[in-house]
């Protein structure tokens, strides 16, 4: 079930990055490019991936909190400004307690079943930029950060879909 999952993952992450037309943009963006995305102070009121699920029936534009991580699947899509991101666990619930979603059912149970969001960083053209987002945003794995941008929610995936508008690594 859990192979299931994460190719299902996987196949929403390359459909979300790719769409139907091939054409990418530049795949060299100037720094001043690279900086336009980079947010100097974290937006406030961001919401989890469960949160956007139960309210936005529509292209809502919010500010998204989690952190870069797929399960057992790579987050990044090389070479496209595109990644995955899983909710965090709730810090009001863990007491302060950094370990606490690994020793706590709850937290499991609750991590397991939250959507993971799908970022995107688009060119002007709709398509998602042809520079890896770890290039171009200097993030990695495990890093946890807020996204500013246009979330919808994709019901048959289980997963928001985020086109960004800049971001924020805490």
């Amino acid at each position: 079930m859990a192979i299931i999952r994460n190719l299902c993952l996987l196949a929403t992450l390359v459909v979300a990055t790719t769409g139907c037309d091939s054409k990418q943009a530049d795949s060299d963006p100037s720094p001043s490019t690279s900086s336009k995305y980079i947010l100097t102070s974290e937006p406030a009121d961001a919401k989890t991936p469960t949160d956007i699920k139960e309210s936005v029936t529509q292209p809502t534009l919010i500010s998204l909190a989690g952190r870069i991580e797929a399960g057992d699947v790579e987050p990044f899509q090389a070479g496209l400004a595109s990644f995955m991101i899983s909710q965090l666990p709730d810090a009001t619930h863990a007491g302060g307690d950094p370990e606490h979603a690994e020793n706590c059912p709850f937290c499991k149970r609750k991590l397991k079943n939250a959507p993971k969001a799908v970022v995107r960083f688009l060119n002007d053209t709709g398509e998602v930029l042809a520079v890896d987002s770890r290039e171009l945003l200097g993030v990695s794995k495990g890093d946890v950060v807020v996204v500013r941008g246009v979330a919808t929610y994709l019901e048959p995936v289980n997963t928001v879909q985020i086109d960004a508008e800049g971001i924020f690594v805490r």
